[in-house]
């Protein structure tokens, strides 16, 4: 309960995988309903789901075509299976911003002060995709924008997107299940839609649909925070490599002998793998809060992987 009278800003990460994934939005509607004074605040004031054609042959090599010689024996008869299993569903990668074949497309925005719940049960959208190179073409991003428009008019813009850099977030990747040719002598854009309904127990049923240049058809059901895969290997040399930039960027001199990081460090450079590990996952947990843990992190991450 509040005091009487209500409150006059409401500030809310609600924010989740492909924007709606964690289904917190609908609480912050009921409280915003209930409390929030006329003329007040709700920060982020509205959100973007946002969305690019992807192109990454490096990746789809390690996945998938390295099979076919797996130390002079072909292994080509699982990838079917394999692609199957792990290109079903969206997951999650920090993704190349070089990688990006089209422009990018918003899908959808929800405005905070006037979405309801009622609103968010089934969302449909077309997309359309304004084409930047020919190349092969293997899945579709997804990442957010959330805005904050502040009373005096100035608005400040949290991009969750692959240019903007490493997040929280990271970004959401639907591989296809084989490539598709993207010419840009041919066309100029590509087109389809998306849905998302919601199912049980705050999860979602997502839709995509490429219709042009070539059709791609792709459907996830129950999809929640814990349906997305990330591949721990990938995600960690993500944040190695995210943690040497900021070390090198905020200590030139870095790396430096042991005897000069100071006793917390030295004493972990003495210390069993599996010590250092531990140390490790709590820095890179610590690396949104703690500049002085740009060091540490690069440090002990390079030891470690």
């Amino acid at each position: 309960e509040l005091p009487e009278g209500g409150c006059d800003i409401i500030v809310s990460e609600w924010m989740g995988y492909f924007l709606l994934y964690e289904n917190m939005l609908s609480p912050v509607l009921e409280f915003r309903d209930k409390w929030l004074r006329n003329g007040g605040l709700i920060l982020p004031s509205s959100v973007k789901l946002m969305s690019a054609l992807y192109s990454d042959p490096q990746f789809w090599n390690s996945r998938v075509t390295s099979w076919d010689d797996v130390h002079g024996f072909d292994f080509s008869p699982v990838k079917s299976v394999l692609i199957q299993e792990q290109f079903l569903w969206p997951e999650r990668q920090h993704l190349d911003a070089s990688n990006l074949a089209s422009g990018v497309a918003e899908v959808f925005s929800i405005d905070a002060y006037n979405a309801t719940k009622e609103s968010l049960l089934e969302i449909r959208s077309a997309l359309s995709y304004r084409l930047s190179r020919t190349c092969s073409c293997h899945g579709a991003a997804f990442w957010f924008e959330a805005l904050f428009e502040l009373s005096d008019g100035s608005v400040v813009t949290l991009d969750t997107g692959p240019k903007a850099g490493y997040n929280h977030w990271s970004q959401v990747i639907w591989y296809f299940e084989e490539p598709i040719d993207l010419d840009t002598a041919e066309t100029s854009s590509a087109e389809g839609h998306l849905s998302m309904d919601a199912g049980t127990g705050g999860a979602f049923n997502v839709e995509f649909y490429l219709t042009s240049p070539t059709p791609v058809y792709k459907v996830a059901q129950e999809q929640n925070p814990d349906t997305i895969y990330q591949d721990i290997f990938e995600r960690l040399e993500g944040e190695k490599a995210f943690a040497l930039k900021q070390a090198a960027e905020t200590a030139p001199d870095w790396p430096q002998a042991p005897g000069k990081w100071g006793g917390e460090v030295d004493e972990l450079l003495r210390s069993s793998n599996e010590k250092r590990f531990s140390a490790l996952r709590q820095y890179l947990q610590d690396l949104y809060y703690s500049k002085s843990a740009w060091r540490k992190a690069a440090f002990l991450t390079s030891m470690v992987l």
